[in-house]
């Protein structure tokens, strides 16, 4: 007991040293992870707000130019005269201006002198038709061209309820004709990738490759002196100049970025990482190409930096942040999860509905933890301390517990109790001790079973004693005998049994697999003769498994059952099932796999049909050689046993179960109690009808008992306990009759 005590305490201090230090990471954990939320949200917040100030910015100057009377008037006398050129002439579009036209140049000389003043590309003027009327600056648009069909929205928008907007960065494509016909998007152009305005020299400005130019406009309404819109003033800019710019003026960490993206994941601006998406392939090496408008955010399924390679035609999802943002509009994460680079990032998300993009922070998931990792490794290191400390503690135990249980069963060995003298030990388990002992007098070989000192605390020998006097109340031959029980002078509980040699039903169905029905029906004839009797004496065994049923040869005949193990048996007298259970009630009896599913549902409770199920799984097992049903966890079987339904016999061995068999087993395995047979007497009846009831000839018996257990000390041949044997001892019991009580 002193060494099962230190092994409880020092496993109780593992526990809580373990428990403490677990504690304090998941405490620090839970206190970074706040932090980084604030942070990640802190830093949205700033880069958001710059955005929609820059944003705000851009549209009251729009607002300010297209009101300006030097620049309005000029405008409106343009869109004047291109509503009455294109009333006077043929065709959708406005009708052409004369060279040196007084209202263009007054216009383009107003136009010009602003854009330099307030930094604008170019700036293009679209009649309420939404046709190109007039255009300045670097890059020139034909009058009459046709708007973009992914642009007109806004400008409609624009035009109906006078609010300025904002286009976000597109690439534009150099169309050709007056209204603009010619080919289509190239496949590489997001939606609004599309836009009239083609440089000045026909190709794309500043060296950039063709296709790469990429531009943001803002509209602003155009009003005459009455205060109706007669157009739309369109203000185009790089977007790289400012709005990746903006982007970029707060960024946690080394690894943080913010960036821009459309709605269907499109990035909008420029990564902080181009040279890595190069090194990748995700981007060309051509010069002045950049990550913005070519890149569509979606995870790779790897760690691209890696070395992480996706299979070919692989399509994945959109990165989690930016798919997030297009169904919520605001969110912050620090569960780790993979960025267009396939790296582990956390991160926070901002969807602007105004203006159809999303803005999402984030920051590798190494660095934002990287404080946790030398706590990490302090707790690895505690960790091995107190698992090096808890192995010596249980060797140190257990060597202790072994050399006290010897130099108890050297005091044992070394008396003289009387009638049993004890031969060698066969076994040990939870509940005892078994020797194989021989009777004084009698002359006879018998296993007792008895409780060492350091396990015989009360509710143990309580149960010891249960399952003793219950089991001298029975006579069956096919239940284990038991000869003598009582109490040593020094307080040892044992009981005297009949020695079996021979193997379990689970060693026969684990070595030999299925048998032959014949043979299943001969078995379970003996094991329900055996629970006949006790159930007419009142007496339920609630542990019917494989485990506690022995065949054996007994008086020269051999498949001889024995039921084992009446450690859970209930009294019925004594403890009359009630709806509320049992005595027992607060914890389940039996074993899993052959447990019926009203001991399930109420722990404790049990009658003759539970014994009825179990003998049913058993004889599931003799005829197919598999449990009734699979499961990895005790929870798994009870649930299965309580609502499965199981697979019929015959199609787990076809042709090999009769009918009358197969219904016989499926009846006893019923969830209802109300289906199965009523009792053991009509199990035994029905077993009589099936067609192999007597065809178990003793000649068969002979042979296969001849073939398979001819060596009695072989593998074939297992003691009652399952037990190696130890060195033969010489000791006997003496009996105390007084310790007895009544009724023994």
């Amino acid at each position: 007991m002193r060494h099962r005590s230190l092994l409880v305490i020092t496993l109780v201090s593992a526990l809580l040293i373990l428990g403490v230090g677990w504690w304090s990471l998941n405490a620090v954990r839970g206190t970074l992870e706040e932090s980084l939320r604030s942070e990640l949200k802190t830093t949205l917040e700033a880069n958001v707000t710059a955005l929609d100030i820059w944003i705000q910015t851009q549209l009251r100057t729009a607002t300010l130019l297209a009101t300006d009377p030097t620049l309005r008037d000029p405008a409106n006398a343009v869109l004047e005269q291109a509503r009455t050129n294109s009333n006077a002439g043929p065709g959708p579009g406005p009708g052409p201006f004369a060279p040196g036209d007084s209202k263009i140049s007054q216009l383009a000389r107003a136009l010009d002198e602003r854009l330099r003043v307030a930094g604008y590309q170019a700036a293009v003027l679209v009649g309420t038709n939404c046709r190109v009327v007039a255009s300045s600056g670097r890059m020139r648009v034909r009058p009459g061209s046709a708007l973009p069909a992914d642009h007109l929205e806004l400008f409609q928008r624009v035009l109906t309820n006078g609010e300025p907007a904002l286009i976000t960065p597109f690439k534009p494509v150099r169309r050709s004709g007056r209204n603009g016909a010619g080919p289509g998007r190239p496949p590489s152009m997001p939606p609004g990738g599309s836009g009239p305005f083609p440089s000045r020299s026909g190709g794309p400005p500043e060296g950039l490759p063709r296709g790469e130019l990429q531009v943001m406009q803002i509209l602003a309404p155009v009003r005459d002196g009455s205060g109706r819109i007669t157009g739309v003033l369109a203000l185009v800019l790089r977007p790289e100049a400012e709005f990746t710019r903006v982007l970029s003026v707060a960024r946690a960490g080394a690894s943080g970025e913010t960036f821009a993206f459309d709605p269907e994941g499109r990035l909008l601006s420029q990564s902080r990482f181009e040279d890595q998406l190069r090194q990748m392939g995700l981007l060309t090496n051509s010069p002045g190409v950049s990550s913005a408008l070519n890149l569509v955010l979606r995870d790779p399924g790897g760690d691209l930096t890696r070395g992480f390679e996706p299979a070919p035609g692989t399509t994945n999802f959109l990165m989690r942040f930016v798919a997030n943002a297009i169904v919520e509009p605001a969110g912050v994460s620090v569960t780790a999860t993979r960025d267009y680079r396939g790296v582990p990032v956390v991160g926070a998300w901002h969807w602007m509905e105004e203006h159809q993009f999303g803005v999402v922070t984030k920051i590798d998931a190494d660095e934002a933890f990287q404080p946790l990792r030398v706590l990490r490794l302090i707790f690895q290191i505690l960790l091995l301390f107190v698992v090096l400390a808890a192995v010596a503690g249980v060797v140190a135990s257990h060597a202790g517990s072994v050399w006290r249980r010897r130099f108890d069963e050297a005091q044992l060995r070394a008396r003289q109790l009387g009638q049993y003298t004890l031969v060698e030990k066969i076994g040990e388990g939870a509940m005892g001790v078994v020797y194989r002992a021989r009777h004084a007098l009698l002359r006879r070989e018998t296993a007792v079973k008895l409780l060492l000192p350091d396990r015989a605390d009360e509710g143990l020998v309580r149960q010891f004693e249960s399952e003793v006097r219950l089991t001298c109340r029975l006579t069956h031959p096919n239940t284990i005998q038991v000869f003598d029980y009582g109490h040593t002078a020094d307080g040892i509980f044992y009981y005297a049994m009949e020695l079996l040699q021979g193997l379990t039903w689970q060693d026969l169905a684990d070595r030999h697999g299925a048998v032959p029905e014949e043979r299943a029906i001969h078995l379970l004839r003996q094991a329900a003769g055996s629970l006949q009797e006790a159930h007419a004496a009142g007496l339920i065994h609630r542990d019917i498994k494989p485990g506690n049923l022995f065949l054996c040869e007994r008086g020269g005949m051999p498949d001889t059952v024995k039921v084992l193990d009446f450690g859970l048996v209930r009294d019925l007298a004594r403890e009359p099932a009630s709806p509320g259970g049992s005595v027992h009630s607060s914890r389940f009896l039996g074993t899993p796999l052959y447990m019926a599913p009203e001991t399930i549902r109420t722990p404790g409770h049990g009658d003759a049909s539970s014994d009825l199920y179990a003998l049913g799984a058993v004889a599931y097992l003799l005829v197919t050689g598999k449990s009734v049903f699979s499961a990895a966890t005790i929870e798994g079987a009870w649930e299965m046993h309580a609502n499965s339904i199981p697979v019929p016999p015959g199609e787990v061995v076809p042709g090999r179960v009769s009918p009358e068999m197969e219904r016989l087993i499926l009846d006893c395995l019923a969830k209802d109690p109300a289906g199965r047979p009523s009792s053991m007497t009509e199990f035994l009846a029905r077993l009589e009808n099936c067609p192999g009831a007597h065809a178990w000839t003793a000649d068969l018996r002979h042979g296969w008992w001849a073939q398979h257990m001819a060596d009695p000390s072989g593998s074939g041949r297992a003691a009652v306990a399952h037990a190696s044997k130890s060195d033969p001892v010489k000791a006997t019991i003496r009996i105390d009759l007084a310790s007895r009580g009544p009724g023994a």
